[in-house]
């Protein structure tokens, strides 16, 4: 924004206002000029923000029902496990079974609210709706971080399968371990079918608004 000074000598105090009646008027209109593009820049920045932040509840909410079902068929193989490995204690001779110890989970992403953040358009956004959009990606940090700890329970609950060739001779202390090793991943796996299930509510809610 450049201001030029008159061309002609100002003489008298109606020139001068006249001409300071220019360069206001001048003023205001570049100022006016410049925070309406602003302001048109901003309400574009927000509405991509908002349009990319609903895609990614959509595949998180989609992600989320997915891992539902994985971490019940997680928690069934080691209910199972448990129930085998009480087979095994009381039948250790004659003992027939198979342990199993994956578990499958969708991870769920937050790259379109860490750009929106990123960007600045967070800070143009209603405080109540930013809340919102913070309490949801709180839970899906959540999420990814149990899930992992919840995956290591439970590829470490087999761990003392790793140990020994002959399952028959099992140290029955490491019977004890392995079994308690299936219980904490167990509970573990419930814990984490919990928050999901709570982060699936608020990604739902979050899609009516």
């Amino acid at each position: 924004m450049d201001v030029h000074a008159p061309h002609q000598p100002v003489h008298t105090w109606r020139d001068f206002a006249i001409h300071l009646t220019i360069v206001t008027i001048g003023l205001f209109i570049a100022l006016s000029l410049e925070a309406l593009i602003e302001y048109v820049h901003h309400r574009h920045l927000v509405a991509e923000a908002r349009a990319n932040i609903r895609t990614e509840i959509e595949a998180n909410h989609k992600a989320a029902e997915d891992d539902l079902n994985l971490l019940q068929t997680a928690i069934d193989n080691t209910q199972a496990n448990i129930e085998t490995i009480h087979r095994l204690q009381a039948h250790a001779k004659d003992f027939h079974g198979s342990l199993k110890g994956n578990m499958d989970f969708n991870a769920p992403d937050e790259a379109a609210f860490l750009t929106a953040r990123d960007t600045g358009a967070l800070s143009y956004m209603p405080y109540a709706e930013v809340q919102r959009y913070s309490d949801l990606y709180f839970l899906e940090e959540l999420v990814k971080t149990k899930s992992i700890a919840v995956g290591d329970s439970v590829f470490g609950s087999l761990t003392v399968t790793q140990m020994y060739t002959d399952m028959d001779n099992l140290p029955p202390d490491e019977v004890i371990n392995m079994l308690r090793a299936n219980a904490n991943a167990l509970l573990q796996l419930k814990v984490l079918k919990q928050i999901v299930q709570e982060f699936d509510t608020v990604c739902l809610t979050e899609l009516k608004n």
